[in-house]
This record gives C-alpha cells, structure tokens and sequence, in this order.
C-alpha cells in the first residue's frame, strides 16, 4: 500500500474488538437478566442462583493466562475466534443442557472457559497495534463494548422475555458470536504488519518510542520477572476490587433493581449507558494523567479517585428511598468505576509492554476469584437480610454496602503501587 499519509486501521480493529467485548457481555449477561425467570422457572433462591452465576467465573480464571501467553506468543486471531465461537456453542447449549443445578453449574463452568480467552487475547492484541501513548484511550474503547452489551441486553430483554421466553433469549443470542468472527476475518489481524490495508507510517507510528526512549526495545519479560514484582500483584488485586463491583452488575444489578426496588428491568439499562460513556472518559485521563504526571502518579490516578467516587455513590443508592435517586446514585457509582478500567488495563503497556497478555491473564484470573465471589457472597447477604426480616431494598442494600467496602480497599492497593518498568532478573 502507497506511505503517503498515515492510515489509522488500528482504530478500526479496536472498534472491532470493542465488538467482541459487547458480543461477550451479551452472551454473559443473558443469564443475570433472565434470573428471574429461571429462579422462578426451577424454585431457586437467591444464594442457588448465586451459586449458578458464580460457576461461570470459575471456568474463566482457568484460560486467562494461559490465553494471555499464547496470544502474546503466536498472535490473537486464533485464540478471539476459537473462543468466541465456543461460547456461542455454550449460550446456545444452556437452556438445553442446564436442567438441574448440577448441569447448569457445568454448562456455565464451560462457557466461562470460553469466554476467558477474550480479554487477554485482545489486550495482548492492542499491545501489538497501539502505541503506549495510544494505550488508555483504545483500551478504554474496547472495554467500552461491556456496557454496550450490557445496556443493550437490559432493553432486549424487557422487550423480548414477555414474548419468547428465556430459553429462546439463548437460542438467539448464541447467533452473534460466529457473526462476530466473519467481522474480525474481514477487518482483523493478529498484528499491523499482517493486514494489507496498513501503510509503512503506521507501522512506524505503532513502533515509535516515547520521547527519550527511541532506542529503547520492549524487554520480553518471563512469566516469574512478572510475578514476581509487587506492583504487579497490588495493581492486580486493586482490579480485582473494582472487578467484584463490576461483576456484582453483571450478574446481580438487574435484580436489584426488579426484585429489590420492584422497577422494571429496563431501569437497570441507565448505569451501563453511564458506563460506555465513562470508559472513553476514563482512557484519555489515564492517558493524558500519565503525560503530565508521569506513569508513576499517572497510570494509577484514575483508579484511586473512581474507586473513592464509586464507593461513596454505591453507598449512597443503598440508603436512598427516592427512586430516581437510587438510579442516579447507582449510575454514577458505575460510571466512576468504569472510569478506572482504561487506567487499570494501561499500566501493562507501561511496565511489560512485550508480555500485555500475560498481565492481562494474571489480573482476569484476580478478576475471575472476586467473579467467583461477587455473585455469591451477593446471594448469602440478600438471603440473610431476608430471614432477618428485612425487606428486599434493605436486603439488597446490604449487599451494596460490601461492594462500597471492597471499592475504598482497591482505591488504597492502587494508591501504594509503585509503577515503573519491569526489570529481567535474566539481565
């Protein structure tokens, strides 16, 4: 191709990817809004659904590094497409196979396995076509793609469950993962070099050093110089905070806001749009932060001040009586998390950008323990309130409360982590 002017295909890939994380949390998040209808088809209680939304996440911390390292390694093309293809098989098999609480358990265990090659495969995607400069604000768009599908799904839902049924949800959406593979055929690549529509500029823009490191080569670390860094492990486990709040909504918001609040499902649809919009917002601070502060102060900023922010809104849609309140209070809490993901999902770029997969796996694994967490403590602290007497806002609230708490530790963990490049113990 002619290296007159700079082609940007790299946006277009990660639009694409975007796509695969809203197609994702479509697939995932089927199973939360209809968890009314499945409680109500099977007598569940709280803490038996809990149980089956937290068997997802225990398939997913099993493939995040591997994943991660495989993707890094050979390229992320086969590791998306096998992937997303296999959790359209599991949406679509778990009506079928997912008649017992045992089955249900399996079925979503599997689609989990599935679905937790996604992310370290396109981080580590991101990490070949994006320059650190670049990293937050297109990490922030990808992410972006899980309230999409999220807020997307709150409508569908409240539209189509009345007219098909649950199990017919699955059937439909199990379409859109191979829908999603042809458009990453068509548009993308496991790294800038292979696709014909990107000219030599942009290659060399990808490539290009910050300023004062042009000579310097990304350091291909191995697995043990990673975790064996403690900022690693603090960054890590301060994700994890925000991902229980996160998962938390994935699986329990629409809930919260049916059962807890008697509104209706499409009510719950306002904290994810809040949501898209926030992770945009959130890349170019983290970006722009770390320009201006450097990456020590800059590539943690952002999460430190939304996890405060998240904490103090979510404790305060708890409490609140006023309806419009509790959707405000709650929107805006999710909005402030949201704002820490393209901070969270920047610092690899900033500190191992050769091995962005094997982070990415190791923070999913921490972020698939407090999935694993999330729906279940969620379901004992709604079922406790309520032989306690308490009545399903109160009951709920509660839950609420813990994810405030979990929200100010992850703040705290951020704030102590010391972010700088890592260092081969090999060297």
């Amino acid at each position: 191709m002619s290296d007159g002017k700079k082609t940007n295909v790299r946006w277009a890939v990660a639009v694409v990817l975007a796509l695969s994380f809203m197609v994702m949390f479509m697939g995932r998040t089927v199973f939360s809004v209809s968890g009314k209808s499945i409680m109500e088809a099977y007598g569940w209680s709280s803490a038996q659904f809990g149980y089956a939304s937290t068997a997802f996440f225990i398939g997913y911390m099993i493939t995040m590094v591997p994943s991660g390292s495989i993707a890094d390694k050979y390229g992320a093309t086969k590791v998306l497409i096998i992937s997303l293809l296999l959790s359209g098989v599991f949406t679509f098999f778990t009506p079928i196979i997912g008649v017992t609480m045992f089955l249900m358990i399996l079925v979503r265990i599997l689609e989990g396995a599935s679905q937790g090659c996604i992310v370290p495969g396109a981080m580590s995607n991101l990490g070949k076509w994006f320059p650190k400069r670049e990293f937050g604000v297109a990490s922030a768009l990808v992410q972006a793609g899980c309230p999409l599908g999220s807020a997307l799904n709150m409508y569908i839902a409240a539209a189509m469950l009345p007219l098909i049924g649950w199990k017919n949800l699955f059937y439909i959406y199990a379409i859109i993962f191979p829908v999603w593979c042809i458009i990453w055929v068509l548009v993308g690549k496991s790294s800038p070099k292979e696709h014909k529509k990107v000219n030599q500029k942009e290659i060399e823009w990808i490539q290009q050093r910050p300023e004062g490191q042009e000579n310097i080569k990304p350091v291909v670390l191995t697995k043990a110089d990673i975790f064996k860094t403690p900022a690693v492990w603090l960054m890590c486990l301060s994700y994890g905070c925000a991902v229980y709040m996160y998962f938390f909504a994935t699986t329990w918001l629409p809930n919260y806001f049916t059962i807890g609040r008697g509104m209706s499902i499409s009510a719950g649809a306002t904290p994810f749009i809040v949501g898209f919009f926030a992770y945009f917002v959130g890349g170019f601070i983290a970006d722009g932060a770390s320009k201006k502060f450097g990456d020590k102060i800059g590539r943690k900023l952002v999460q430190v001040i939304g996890m405060i922010g998240a904490a103090v809104l979510i404790f305060v849609g708890a409490n609140a009586t006023d309806p419009t309140l509790v959707i405000a209070a709650v929107s805006l809490s999710y909005g402030f998390l949201c704002l820490t993901m393209g901070g969270y999902f920047s610092v690899p770029a900033s500190i191992c950008p050769a091995n962005v997969g094997v982070y990415s796996g190791l923070a999913g694994i921490i972020g698939a323990v407090a999935g694993v967490l999330a729906p279940t403590v969620t379901g004992l602290v709604v079922d406790a309130g309520l032989n306690a007497g308490a009545s399903n806002a109160v009951a709920y609230g509660y839950a609420l409360w813990v994810c405030a708490a979990v929200c100010i530790v992850g703040s705290i963990l951020a704030l102590v982590a010391k972010i700088e490049p890592i260092k081969s113990q090999n060297i």
